[in-house]
């Protein structure tokens, strides 16, 4: 039995598998990064689909104030509109005034950094 234990090490030693496989941590990476995608666009599409079916239930209410109140509803939309800005993704993180602000809308973002 020793000879064929030698005969086997040496088989195997000669062959070794590599200490790291690349092409499988790659395809690893590349299904975590695809779960993280999906999760992030389908809490997107969440999002807007609930504020979409929010303002077709209000549209006429919304219509009233903004033609009511012009100012009070501008500044309400610029609001909005920073804040659509804000959660689209675009690089907010240089300027020192939103430093807080970004790293806890990236942190809300990608959960698992």
């Amino acid at each position: 039995m020793s000879d064929l234990d030698d005969r086997l090490t040496a088989a195997l030693n000669a062959d070794p598998p590599p200490p790291r496989d690349a092409k499988f941590r790659l395809e690893v990476l590349l299904r975590i990064e695809r779960e993280r995608f999906t999760r992030r666009i389908v809490r997107t599409l969440i999002l807007v689909f609930a504020s979409a079916v929010f303002t077709v239930a209000y549209a006429a209410e919304i219509e009233a104030w903004i033609v009511t109140d012009f100012w009070r509803a501008s500044i309400v939309a610029l609001g909005v509109l920073v804040a659509m800005f804000s959660l689209s993704g675009v690089p907010i993180g240089a300027l020192w005034g939103f430093k807080g602000f970004a790293h806890t809308l990236g942190r809300w973002l990608y959960p698992g950094k």
